[in-house]
């Protein structure tokens, strides 16, 4: 079998041998497409590691904070499979022998995923209204054809959730991590950017500096629990701790408050609030500081998929040794032109804002 190149799921670009890579896990979304959203096809595993692309589909010199976490999370959910007839392609999966090696394997033959205990499964929900609709009252001929195909589609649950990786250009990475921010509105001119100092920039590094913060205020907290006999104050803590902190000035506060609050956005796999849940219970604040900074990672990446409209799914390419620089260049560019000319209409029309303003002002200084 040949060689090939990768694909950058954010970027589209190829990716060849040896180029540093950052892995995403991806989960078969299960629950309805809706595509408002960057999870439409696929939940994503909120934890990422690092590593080398490695010519054949796979990662190579696999590193980071998360890499043992997602290997055992996978292994403890794995769906395994036996060998099937064809032995160079249907290979066995288990958890007995299940490594980071096996993981890229697997996921090259479609033979990764997930042992699904439960998921709410929508169709069958209304295949069951129906049936009950058609012993109490009736049904119209649309409603029965309705039931038919449900209940032709509904006849074996296979509790197989397919896995997949995807990696994104190291460059690419980096840049969105240190170079991309987003303007957030403050009002009243308490920011520094924008209209009247309306906004300010927040870059990921704005909400790594709170993470210290954020981390000591879980600590204070759990400490005042543990030092509370009171079942009443005790509830009242937790409520407290666990109260929705959109609000919240600390960045990173606010931003861990996305995991697994919203059905924008679902996180699968490594389950972050149970491990969150672990950490603070060992006192291991250090470890806890090192997971939310994944986690984070993660996060950020998903808003900036949402802020370009990007789906979380596996890329075209596999197989490909294309290289080509023109199309890519030709995008581009296209892309720039068509923002260049929004962006100068949207600076006149600011510009007519101000005029206006400081027309009035003047008029109420007379």
């Amino acid at each position: 079998m040949g060689c090939w190149n990768g694909t950058c799921a954010v970027s589209n670009l190829h990716i060849t041998a040896g180029t540093p890579v950052t892995v995403f896990l991806l989960l078969e979304q299960r629950g309805s497409k809706s595509f408002c959203y960057s999870n439409a096809l696929n939940d994503l595993c909120p934890v990422p590691f690092y590593g080398e692309y490695n010519d054949y589909g796979a990662v190579e010199n696999c590193h980071g904070f998360g890499l043992n976490m997602v290997v055992d999370a996978m292994r403890d959910q794995l769906y395994e499979f036996g060998e099937g007839p064809n032995s160079s392609h249907d290979m066995s999966v288990n958890k007995g022998n299940f490594n980071i090696e096996m993981l890229f394997e697997a996921d090259h033959e479609d033979r990764l995923g997930i042992q699904e205990t439960y998921r709410w499964d929508g169709e069958e929900y209304d295949r069951r209204e129906l049936e009950k609709m058609r012993l109490e009252e009736g049904l119209t001929p649309a409603q029965a054809f309705e039931l038919d195909r449900l209940a032709n589609k509904i006849k074996k649950v296979d509790t197989f959730r397919r896995v997949t990786h995807v990696i994104v250009h190291g460059a690419v990475f980096h840049d969105i991590m240190h170079k991309w921010y987003i303007e957030d509105y403050v009002g009243d001119s308490k920011g520094d950017k924008g209209y009247q100092n309306n906004y300010r920039h927040i870059y990921f590094q704005d909400i790594l500096n709170d993470l210290p913060a954020y981390i000591q205020s879980l600590k204070s907290n759990k400490e005042e629990l543990d030092n509370t006999a009171d079942p009443k104050l005790r509830m009242a803590i937790m409520r407290l701790s666990r109260s929705n902190n959109f609000d919240n000035p600390n960045l990173a506060a606010k931003w861990m408050g996305n995991i697994d609050r919203s059905e924008s956005m679902k996180y699968g796999i490594v389950h972050a609030e149970e491990v969150i849940e672990e950490y603070k219970g060992k006192d291991d604040w250090a470890g806890l500081a090192s997971f939310m900074t994944e986690v984070l990672t993660t996060l950020w990446m998903n808003a900036f998929m949402g802020h370009t409209r990007k789906l979380w799914s596996k890329q075209s390419g596999s197989g490909s040794q294309n290289s080509d620089h023109l199309a890519y260049r030709v995008l581009t560019q296209s892309m720039n032109d068509i923002m260049d000319v929004e962006q100068a209409e949207l600076d006149e029309i600011n510009a007519e804002d101000e005029e206006f303003d400081e027309i009035e002002a003047d008029a109420s200084a007379g």
